[in-house]
This record gives structure tokens, C-alpha cells and sequence, in this order.
């Protein structure tokens, strides 16, 4: 099969007065665009900074999983102690029963005590400033 002979076009934007706008280039052209848009990356400010999950609120989704999980691991545990299979599945799933609330309603009072003492530093800086 034959090589593409043509180079690849870019885009361009035309606008109705006749200018072109081309899209900025991802890659960087020299060393010291490199550097630059490296700078930029790391110093960008809050922005571009990863999120804490500690600052995201409890979901009952994620006690499910945490519960899932749970049931995952409690299952053959319950197995090796020589549970029959039934009352190993039945002890499972009351396990998880009472473990997703209990997960999710523990987690939301870490989640308040977090933003409360945030909460706090936030005043305590407010009234130094």
C-alpha cells in the first residue's frame, strides 16, 4: 500500500473579515517553549492542582462499593472457618447490609469535622488579616 505523499493539513478558523486564527500548538516548538509551558503547568495555580478526595462529600455509591468490597472479602474468610456455603452467603450479605450505612454515615462525620476545622482556619485567618 503507498504512503501518503501530502503532509497533513492543519485546521484554520476563518473569520468573516478575511483573518485566519490557527489553534495554538500543543507540542512546543524549542527547548525554551518546553521549559515555559513546564512552568506554567506546575505553578498553575489551583486550577490545574489534583483534588483531595477528603474534600469531596461521602456518596452512598462509594459506601455500596466499600461495602461490595467488603462482602468480596468476607465470603471466603467465612469459607476457611468452615461455614456452609448458605449461612456464609447469608452472613455476607447481612454484613454488607449493615456495613454500607455504617461506612457512609461514618464517613460523612469525617467529612463534617474536615470542613468544620477548615471552616475554623479559614475564620482564624480572616481575622489575623
Amino acid at each position: 500500500m503507498p504512503g501518503n505523499s501530502k503532509p497533513r493539513r492543519r485546521k484554520h478558523r476563518g473569520t468573516q473579515t478575511g483573518s485566519i486564527q490557527r489553534r495554538p500548538a500543543r507540542r512546543p516548538r524549542n527547548r525554551q517553549e518546553a521549559m515555559a509551558q513546564a512552568r506554567s503547568r506546575r505553578g498553575g495555580g489551583k486550577r490545574n492542582a489534583p483534588v483531595d478526595r477528603r474534600d469531596l462529600p461521602p456518596t452512598w455509591r462509594g459506601a455500596a462499593i466499600r461495602g461490595a468490597i467488603f462482602a468480596a472479602l468476607l465470603l471466603p474468610v467465612s469459607l476457611l472457618f468452615g461455614q456452609p456455603l448458605a449461612g456464609a452467603i447469608m452472613l455476607t450479605l447481612i454484613a454488607a447490609l449493615f456495613y454500607i450505612p455504617l461506612g457512609f454515615y461514618t464517613e460523612t462525620f469525617f467529612f463534617n469535622r474536615r470542613m468544620a476545622r477548615r471552616q475554623r482556619e479559614r475564620e482564624a485567618k480572616a481575622e489575623d488579616s
